[in-house]
């Protein structure tokens, strides 16, 4: 296999082929990486995102298999915010989100009560125009970001809310969310991940409080990770509010700091600034698996036509 850069990127991701016609197949992928694991762990927490091109890999099985043999276990999509279906078990398309809508650089769960370490992204079929899966660097993201915005995001954290409908209404419902129509079990998920919630009358509600910033468990490394500017109600000029309609059960999302203080729009506006600075963007071809740090590399979603369709595991 060649290990080297992207033509055209300088920084990432990290771009692995293969030599030989031999070494195409998903296997033969496989086989080499395990005797080269070491290299490839390196390569991923340096640069957060590796792309595996040239090799036979199609389909929602052939992406089982290789993001369990470079994860470890796969886990589903619960609790998870984004519209997204399920393609087979623990395989989900990677967003349902409508195809003229960009989606910005987010780490993926990481206002949940868990995220994954490792996400991975298989190609299926390319799109016609745009349809990237922007990257970008959350260690450049959180060096770039004005120092008493992200001190105060370091230090008080951000608290989540969600109003999951039950029936007719925006966003997802809680059935969909937990992938599951039991209560008992959605009540055990909450306790189990420090999640205040109650049942209404339109549905669930739910908050937690998560880090603006995390420390990479191996590396050491901060990073911004949070999705402050994706949860909050004005975020979305759709659903524009003010601050007396921030306790209205029917606004399918907010945030505040953990402290429980407003995070004002001007703040915002400066993250999605330095957020937006920091992506890189490279089409996809048929057959692409990319697998991310999720923990040091964010990712995202262009605005596309044509059959695109993109695949996703967490592990």
């Amino acid at each position: 296999m060649r290990i080297g850069k992207l033509p055209g990127y300088e920084s990432a991701p990290v771009l692995v082929t293969p030599e030989r016609t031999g070494e195409a197949t998903l296997d033969g992928l496989l086989a080499w990486a395990a005797e080269n694991r070491a290299t490839l762990d390196a390569e991923l927490q340096s640069v957060g995102a590796i792309l595996f091109r040239g090799f036979e890999i199609d389909g929602p099985e052939d992406l089982a298999k290789a993001s369990a043999a470079f994860g470890g276990q796969l886990r589903n999509y619960v609790g998870g915010d984004s519209p997204r279906s399920q393609v087979a078990e623990k395989i989900y398309n990677s967003t349902d989100f409508p195809a003229h809508l960009p989606i910005g650089l987010h780490n993926e769960l990481s206002y949940g009560g868990w995220w994954p370490s490792r996400i991975f992204f298989h190609c299926v079929s390319e799109p016609t125009a745009g349809g990237e899966t922007p990257i970008g660097d959350s260690r450049e993201i959180y060096r770039r970001m004005p120092e008493t915005l992200r001190d105060r995001f370091e230090r008080q954290g951000v608290c989540y809310v969600q109003n999951l409908r039950g029936g007719d209404g925006a966003g997802k419902s809680w059935q969909q969310t937990f992938e599951t129509e039991d209560h008992s079990v959605v009540e055990a998920y909450c306790h189990k991940h420090g999640m205040e919630f109650h049942w209404t009358d339109y549905g669930l509600r739910t908050s937690i409080k998560r880090q603006g910033v995390l420390q990479h468990p191996k590396a050491g490394t901060k990073a911004w990770f949070n999705q402050a500017e994706h949860f909050h109600a004005a975020a979305d000029p759709a659903r524009f509010w003010d601050a007396g309609s921030a306790k209205d059960e029917t606004l399918p999302a907010h945030c505040t700091y953990g402290d429980g203080s407003e995070i004002t729009k001007d703040e915002l506006e400066a993250v999605i600034e330095v957020r937006d600075a920091c992506e890189v963007a490279f089409p996809w071809q048929k057959g692409d698996l990319t697998m991310l740090d999720n923990l040091s590399c964010a990712h995202g979603r262009r605005p596309f036509e044509g059959p695109r369709k993109i695949l996703v595991s967490m592990s």
